[in-house]
């Protein structure tokens, strides 16, 4: 044979494998398991079920925090990403056992968690702080731009609003001009279906504007009401500002915020104070880049 020979998918084995069998013993994912099962969900704040009441039977809130650590570790954020992924991956068959939650299921777990959830990543902060891993002595804070699921074209400012309110007016001129010369009936309910059309988008944007006017904002992004148009590497994008504070020990992150700040200016002081609450009665050390400037109304201690 000039070549390893592969198994035949249809070979039947009198002692098939086991799912532990796939799953080596330095793997991380059985971090995530022994971590999640010493936790008590309820006390986190996670809305636990009993699993008595009459109807579909839940999932356990255990099994799905398992499944949204793994994946978020493995860099899979979408609800849908992760129910495929429990049909084809080992790993996260053996962490839930063979549990196959669909999208809704897992996005109505997080978005009534969200609190439940940063609560834990607090709670795990302060493990490792007992373990060791972080100190407190040296901590550094810098930002970073992460893209929102937001296009260009569902972003807008004053100035945006006005052109295109400008190039519409234009676009239903025009098109009146060419139902007062047209004859023919069907064109004219074409071109009157057309400037329908183009009223209401008018108006869509007069309503944006009016938006902008009456909450102060200076732009509005209609997919992610949060976020803003940033500096980001070299260009415009619509994006969050992610703050980080790194314990120099061993690179672990000590806490982290988002914000809708189009720069670090002012972001010293946030992330600071987060760091302080977690090595609280100890001296720290705090660095930062030029980008990060200290908002002089607060004051650190």
């Amino acid at each position: 044979m000039p070549f390893i020979e592969s198994e035949d998918r249809y070979q039947i084995h009198l002692l098939p494998n086991t799912l532990d069998d796939f799953v080596d013993e330095e793997n991380p994912v059985r971090v995530i398991d022994a971590y999640v099962d010493i936790l008590t969900l309820e006390e986190l704040g996670f809305q636990v079920y009993s699993g008595s009441k009459a109807g579909q039977k839940p999932y356990r809130r255990e099994e799905l925090l398992k499944l949204y650590l793994y994946c978020y570790m493995n860099g899979i954020r979408s609800s849908r990403k992760m129910e495929n992924e429990t049909k084809r991956n080992m790993e996260l068959m053996w962490l839930i056992g063979k549990l196959q939650p669909d999208h809704g299921t897992l996005s109505a777990f997080m978005k009534s968690n969200q609190t439940a959830i940063k609560k834990l990543f607090k709670e795990f902060t302060l493990m490792l702080k007992g373990f060791g891993l972080i100190d407190g002595q040296l901590v550094a804070i810098d930002g970073t731009k992460l893209k929102a699921n937001c296009s260009k074209k569902k972003h807008f400012n004053d100035n945006i609003i006005s052109k295109k309110l400008e190039q519409i007016d234009e676009k239903i001129d025009a098109y009146l001009r060419d139902f007062l010369t047209e004859d023919n009936r069907l064109k004219k309910k074409e071109i009157t279906e057309k400037i329908a059309v183009y009223q209401e988008r008018m108006h869509e944007l007069q309503v944006m504007k009016q938006e902008l006017k009456d909450t102060g904002e200076s732009q509005i992004c209609v997919t992610d009401p949060d976020a803003k148009s940033m500096k980001n590497n070299g260009k415009h994008e619509v994006c969050f500002n992610v703050q980080t504070a790194v314990d120099s020990k061993y690179k672990l992150i000590v806490d982290c915020d988002t914000v809708n700040d189009v720069n670090d200016q002012g972001q010293l002081s946030n992330m600071a104070k987060k760091t302080k609450q977690v090595f609280q009665g100890q001296k720290t050390t705090i660095l930062a880049d030029t980008a990060v400037r200290l908002n002089s109304r607060h004051r650190l201690y």
